[in-house]
């Protein structure tokens, strides 16, 4: 009897994969979706997050990111989400003692002895870069934290609408015509949301670039050829197969 054997027998390693390139093709889908979300606009009746270190030291940066954190975290376990603007600035006034506290907790957790401020108001905001958007300096409402001297790198994101979910992905540009071309990609931020104090209005720090956010910026490029080196690799394994 002659036995017929298929000159492709399946392999484990077919499935595998198989697998590896699904696994991929999602992957590179929630790219775009991440990059589309952040691309959306921020409507003109909004309150932003912005929170200012105390200055650039690593460790200040760190405690910057906690405050965050537990801030957005604080504000998402809140009951109710507010529905409209006049809402959204009576639930922040009210729930000002508790965002104090927060901040208090977590510089005397990290043994830091420097004062902050947390106030909703008029914030002056450089050039930004949010995602795909660029939007011109101005001054918009937002609550405003500030830790210390404030002089250091700041992060912040739409607290409403909420959008802080993004992870902040944004930057500043020192002007329009820079901020254009430094939208080429885009990927909340560990960085990620942005209150009043006169060291915040120094010059120093509007020219600083959200570090965290440029951070976030520059990931999503790498895993897009890291990815496409993968499938690279892939579709070669498969020509070898049938050459």
């Amino acid at each position: 009897m002659i036995r017929t054997y298929s000159r492709f027998p399946y392999r484990p390693i077919y499935g595998y994969v198989l697998l590896i390139a699904a696994v991929l093709l999602m992957s590179w889908e929630s790219q775009r979706a991440d990059a589309a979300i952040a691309g959306g606009g921020i409507p003109s009746e909004s309150i932003r997050l912005r929170i200012l270190a105390n200055s650039d030291n690593a460790s200040d940066q760190a405690v910057k990111r906690e405050v965050r954190d537990a801030i957005v975290e604080e504000m998402n376990n809140w009951v109710a989400g507010p529905q409209t603007i006049e809402e959204a600035r009576a639930t922040i006034r009210n729930h000002m003692s508790d965002i104090e506290g927060i901040i208090a907790a977590k510089l005397s957790s990290r043994g830091f002895h420097y004062g902050f401020q947390a106030e909703l108001g008029q914030v002056p905001f450089p050039t930004k870069i949010y995602g795909t958007q660029v939007y011109p300096a101005g001054n918009y409402e937002a609550l405003r934290i500030t830790l210390g001297a404030g002089a250091g790198q700041n992060w912040w994101c739409v607290l409403f609408p909420p959008l802080c979910f993004v992870d902040a992905v944004s930057g500043e540009a020192s002007t329009p015509a820079v901020a254009a071309t430094a939208t080429v990609s885009a990927a909340k931020a560990d960085n990620d949301a942005q209150v009043t104090s006169a060291a915040a209005d120094a010059p120093a720090k509007d020219k600083g670039s959200d570090q965290d956010a440029q951070a976030g910026e520059a990931k999503q490029p790498e895993v897009k050829f890291f990815l496409w080196e993968i499938i690279k690799s892939i579709l070669s394994f498969f020509r070898s197969l049938f050459s």
